[in-house]
């Protein structure tokens, strides 16, 4: 019989030792992730179990949460820098957390929600962690997630990453579309495999007028890009495709905020070399995180162009505030947006298309439109809906039930 209250530990054993200089506070406040699916968790009255594997040490209470920052031993650390100049790879992914482990099973959790499909050494030091009779505690399930990554091209590390996967409950993806590579390397199975989206956003809908006030945008329409201006992004698209709005909407504004400007000089040629574009596209550059809420609610279309994505942060962030997006016809995309229902969808690399398809949408229908994407996101997309989701992964796990085969058919475009 499944209890009423879980106690859920969620372990991340990602190490980055580039994060000594933030305290575990403001780690959380840059990373809201944790905190806030924590949060959404804890409010169906669960006993939530936070555990980071951190430079430093801390732990504390937020009402039902505990916060735990472990850091990896001396030796660890040591084994792991041996092993980066060997192999010539990120020491740090080589980091074995096992005080973070060890804490995880002594904390006798009714299941364990492990973040990082690819970092194998610690999901297979985990299953020795919970199968050794001497510790405290018991066996708990084991729910993975992934965060992005690939089976490896090494045929030794690639069977042991199948080891590691094969004995989780359940393994979630964004979509199961990512989940395909691992499946097709034998390392799952899709019996394994269940969707739910990595991450969401806790910014609010607010009055367009008053973010325009504050931020200073304006247009009819307003249109805005987020992110790296890096070629996956392909922000050339986005531009381009803009281009040809502007041509046909004069009025239309576009604002890019970025956060890398890897192909900033070529977006600025683009630009200079169309004078009718000079005042209508706006290099913002970065600003702090907690003033791009106001920012996405001055926006009415978002644009993105990504020719890959395991999620797509910028996405989730303008939804919350109305936004309607306008992105690639990618499986995380096609994912959020309901399969077009609640955005544009065009494909990859295509501007001319991404024009067309925006050109014929009513703008007058913008505030209606924009309404239906703001509930949309609430009821699948917010931290709130995920948590309901998570939890009854979490059931499945803990009964030993799991997801019906899927066909892999359904992952043709």
């Amino acid at each position: 019989m499944i209890k009423c209250v879980m106690r859920i530990c969620l372990l991340s054993v990602h190490y980055d030792p580039s994060l000594g200089y933030l305290s575990p506070r403001s780690f959380l406040d840059q990373l809201p992730l944790y905190r806030n699916m924590a949060g959404a968790l804890a409010a169906h009255g669960h006993q939530i179990e936070f555990i980071q594997l951190f430079p430093r040490a801390a732990q504390w209470r937020e009402g039902d949460i505990s916060f735990r920052f472990i850091p990896p031993s001396i030796g660890a650390r040591s084994l792991a820098r041996v092993a980066g100049r060997l192999t010539g790879r990120e020491w740090a992914r080589a980091v074995l957390a096992l005080p973070a482990l060890h804490t995880a099973r002594s904390l006798q959790p009714d299941v364990i929600h492990f973040h990082g499909l690819v970092l194998t050494l610690n999901l297979l030091a985990l299953w020795v962690v919970l199968r050794l009779p001497a510790l405290p505690g018991r066996a708990a399930p084991v729910v993975g997630h992934y965060h992005g990554g690939f089976p490896s091209s090494n045929p030794l590390w690639r069977r042991l990453q199948a080891l590691a996967l094969r004995r989780l409950d359940l393994a979630l993806f964004s979509t199961r579309a990512h989940a395909r590579p691992f499946v097709e390397a034998g390392q799952l199975s899709w019996n394994q495999v269940g969707e739910l989206m990595e991450v969401s956003s806790h910014f609010r809908l607010r009055p367009r007028a008053a973010a325009r006030a504050i931020t200073g945008m304006g247009g009819a329409p307003v249109f805005l890009w987020v992110g790296r201006l890096h070629p996956v992004k392909d922000p050339l698209t986005a531009v381009r495709g803009f281009a040809h709005i502007h041509s046909v909407w004069p009025e239309a504004q576009l604002y890019l905020h970025y956060l890398t400007d890897e192909l900033l000089p070529a977006l600025r040629s683009f630009v200079a070399e169309r004078p009718q574009l000079a005042n209508h596209v706006h290099f913002r550059g970065t600003v702090a995180h907690e003033r791009m809420e106001a920012v996405f609610n001055s926006a009415d279309f978002l644009l993105q162009a990504s020719r890959r994505e395991y999620s797509g942060y910028a996405v989730l962030e303008a939804m919350a505030c109305g936004v309607i997006p306008v992105v690639t016809d990618i499986p995380s995309f096609r994912k959020m947006t309901a399969d077009g229902r609640y955005g544009i969808l065009f494909p990859p690399g295509k501007a001319e298309t991404l024009a067309r398809r925006v050109l014929d949408f009513d703008r007058e229908q913008i505030p209606i439109s924009a309404a239906a994407v703001h509930h949309h996101f609430v009821q699948e997309l917010s931290y709130e809906a995920l948590a309901r989701r998570l939890l009854s992964f979490y059931h499945e796990a803990v009964a030993g039930q799991r997801p019906g085969p899927h066909d892999p058919m359904d992952l043709l475009p």
